[in-house]
């Protein structure tokens, strides 16, 4: 049996019924080129010089008509379908991106080959982060000593991207030039308390450790995983350089987070650990889809309904307008 295939727009379930077109037509040229005799005589040049009716000048009508009905027919039989996809369900994830900005963040350390800031990594990586998730809403809060919600959790891509692309650190020594971790976690939480979706994810970058005392990190992550916020953190930074030498940064905090909620871990000493770590995350977090599913729905209706107007046609036709003398 051949297969079901498409024709404009159409599937076609039973194809093979097509193959009684070449029929239909193969018959009608045998029809119209033989040649039968409406009434016996013994020369048809007694009738030569006649004038043609218009009978017979539309004696062609019928037949041709007929032909027509058969190839309406047979397309009607070979059972054209439409195909119409059912919606996806896609049960989306809302993410919160929590950025640290304070002016630790000015460290060019991301890059050994030329001065990369820590900021401006986790900018651009963000950027392309939240880009590649299209069907998943993200939003993004910033933090120094205040945390602050740039933007809420959106399906625009583009307007996510117009704040991240002016998101940068605080003015060295001012009065919002502090680590608030805390805080931060408990404002995303906060934002994503107002979502349905049934996947709530934060993901917490910074380069130091909370020195704001509002809101403890350890009862922020509480607060996250009864609310059923998974928190991934990412430690970002080589170290710093101070009178006692080179210091690695420490994270335990951002591990304790991470851990309490149930989330991942991860140290970015480089703007290339930074981007798989980000890709990693991507890899994690995925959407729960559905396949594509579809609706099919007969359309014989009309190639049927013309191939019995015509066949009904070329019989009134040829019975009351052409009709011929045995």
């Amino acid at each position: 049996m051949i297969a079901a295939f498409e024709v404009v727009g159409y599937t076609l379930l039973d194809p093979w019924f097509l193959l009684a077109a070449p029929l239909f037509l193969l018959a009608g040229w045998r029809r119209a080129v033989t040649r039968r005799a409406a009434l016996p005589t013994a020369s048809a040049s007694l009738f030569a010089g006649l004038p043609r009716t218009l009978r017979q000048r539309i004696a062609w009508v019928p037949l041709l008509t007929k032909v027509l009905a058969g190839l309406c027919l047979a397309l009607a039989l070979a059972r054209p379908v439409q195909r119409d996809v059912i919606p996806l369900r896609e049960d989306g994830i809302d993410i919160v991106l929590v950025v640290d900005t304070s002016s630790s963040m000015l460290q060019e350390d991301m890059r050994t080959n030329d001065s990369y800031r820590r900021m401006d990594a986790a900018r651009e990586r963000a950027m392309e982060f939240a880009a590649a998730r299209t069907h998943d809403r993200v939003g993004l809060v910033a933090f120094g000593r205040y945390a602050e919600l740039r933007c809420p959790p959106t399906l625009d891509e583009e307007a996510l991207a117009a704040f991240l692309r002016v998101l940068d650190t605080q003015p060295r020594g001012s009065e919002f030039d502090a680590t608030a971790i805390g805080t931060a976690l408990a404002k995303a939480v906060q934002v994503l308390g107002k979502s349905t979706a049934k996947s709530k994810v934060v993901i917490l970058l910074s380069d130091g450790q909370n020195n704001v005392d509002d809101i403890d990190p350890a009862d922020a992550a509480k607060l996250a995983k009864d609310k059923g916020v998974r928190v991934h953190t990412i430690g970002l930074g080589q170290g710093i350089q101070s009178v006692f030498g080179f210091q690695e940064l420490s994270f335990d905090e951002l591990k304790t987070i991470a851990e309490t909620t149930g989330g991942l871990f991860f140290a970015a000493r480089s703007d290339s650990d930074l981007e798989k770590v980000y890709e990693r995350i991507d890899e994690m977090e995925t959407s729960e889809r559905e396949d594509p599913r579809y609706r099919t729905v007969d359309r014989f209706e009309w190639p049927l309904g013309i191939g019995l107007v015509l066949m009904l046609l070329a019989i009134l036709f040829e019975a009351l307008i052409v009709r011929r003398v045995p």
